[in-house]
């Protein structure tokens, strides 16, 4: 893989449509904001779920885009109300200002939409190489890798049998890794899921893995019967 080995590449790209076939077959955890591709609320969605729970974040969500459903209203809101609604995720005065601002920023240079382009999105307040890959792939359909630190595990687990360096972003054995894919939406959430449910941090399933015929860390722990 990282001599550019085609056989590699093409094995780990297997062993990810078995994957997402596990996805396809034990069904897709269910989020609201997998419901739409609205890009302004696919944004919200991604800023809210950093460093929390997925589980936490549903109803805040919900609330959220219910009462700011464009950045039109979150611009115009006062931020102690903003505030208030993000409570309960922690960092709420972070994530209030961070998101109205982006609001004000989306509303006075690109007419309250929110940009089709990588460069554009990121330069929003708050959105970083992740949320912006998020909304390009889910909002705009447009092919972007997907890599925060659990996808970055399974990929190295898959293909390298190891854990990934603990600055995985920055590393260009996690980035080839994920080059080597192709990217698609279902591609994307199969790999999430199976990162929280199967492919875990610190004790993962590799009995029941779907990949674990050609994965080279369940060889290493002799799991891969």
């Amino acid at each position: 893989m990282l001599r550019g080995d085609d056989s590699l590449r093409n094995a780990l790209r297997s062993l990810v449509g078995e994957i997402v076939k596990w996805w396809h077959r034990i069904g897709a955890r269910k989020y609201p904001w997998r419901e739409t591709s609205d890009p302004w609320h696919v944004l919200v969605a991604e800023v809210l779920l950093i460093q929390t729970n997925a589980a936490k974040v549903v109803k805040v969500y919900e609330e959220f885009v219910k009462k700011y459903s464009t950045p039109a209203h979150l611009a115009e809101a006062e931020v102690s109300e903003v505030e208030e609604l993000l409570r309960p995720l922690g960092l709420h005065k972070q994530r209030a200002k961070l998101l109205k601002r982006a609001a004000e920023v989306l509303c006075r240079e690109y007419g309250c939409r929110v940009p089709e382009t990588y460069e554009e999105l990121r330069r929003l307040p708050g959105v970083g190489d992740y949320v912006a890959s998020t909304v390009l792939l889910f909002a705009y359909g447009k092919t972007r890798p997907l890599v925060d630190v659990n996808v970055a595990r399974v990929l190295c687990r898959l293909a390298l049998g190891e854990d990934p360096p603990r600055r995985y972003s920055e590393d260009e054995v996690v980035a080839r890794l994920a080059a080597s894919i192709e990217w698609s939406r279902e591609v994307a959430l199969a790999l999430i899921d199976f990162a929280a449910t199967i492919c875990t941090a610190k004790s993962p399933s590799c009995g029941i893995c779907p990949a674990r015929g050609g994965c080279s860390y369940a060889r290493r722990r002799g799991t891969s019967k």
